[in-house]
C-alpha cells in the first residue's frame, strides 16, 4: 500500500563505502527505493501497534508478545504463525531473558492469557483484540 506523498525531504546517511557497495550489489532496485520502502514499513508498524490497554501488564510478557507479533508478521503472510525455535530466540532477545526461561516465563503465561496458542510445532499469535482476557 503506497501512501500519497504531498511533500518530500532528503535523508542523508553516512556509511562505510564498502557497506554501501555491498548493500547496493544486494539490491534489485535503487538505495532510495529500498530505504523509502523500509521507512514506510517501519512507519506503518508503529501506526498499527496496539494500544497499551490491550497488551499484557507485565513488561517481559509485553516485550515477548510484541517480538512474537513482529516476527510472525515478517515470516508469515497472515502474520500469525511462526516456529517455536524462532519464537524462543526472538522473545529471549527482545525481553532480555535466557532462552531456557522463555517457555516458562513468557510463552506459557501468554498462552494462558489467550495471546498465543501452540499448534503442531508452531505458535499462533493472536491480535490483542482477539484475546480471551
Amino acid at each position: 500500500m503506497k501512501t500519497e506523498r504531498t511533500e518530500s525531504t532528503t535523508v542523508t546517511v553516512r556509511v562505510d563505502e564498502n557497506l554501501k557497495d555491498d548493500y547496493t550489489s544486494a539490491l534489485d532496485g535503487s538505495i532510495s527505493d529500498d530505504l523509502r520502502t523500509h521507512m514506510e514499513e517501519v512507519a506503518r508498524t508503529v501506526r498499527d501497534e496496539p494500544d497499551d490497554d490491550n497488551l499484557p501488564d507485565d513488561e517481559a510478557l509485553r516485550d515477548g508478545y510484541m517480538a512474537l507479533r513482529r516476527t510472525a508478521e515478517a515470516y508469515d503472510p497472515s502474520g500469525r504463525r511462526l516456529d517455536v525455535g524462532t519464537a524462543i530466540s526472538k522473545v529471549a532477545e527482545r525481553a532480555g531473558i535466557p532462552k531456557d526461561a522463555v517457555r516458562r516465563r513468557v510463552l506459557k503465561p501468554l498462552e494462558q492469557e489467550g495471546y498465543i496458542a501452540p499448534k503442531w510445532g508452531d505458535i499462533i499469535v493472536y491480535r490483542p483484540e482477539e484475546t480471551t482476557e
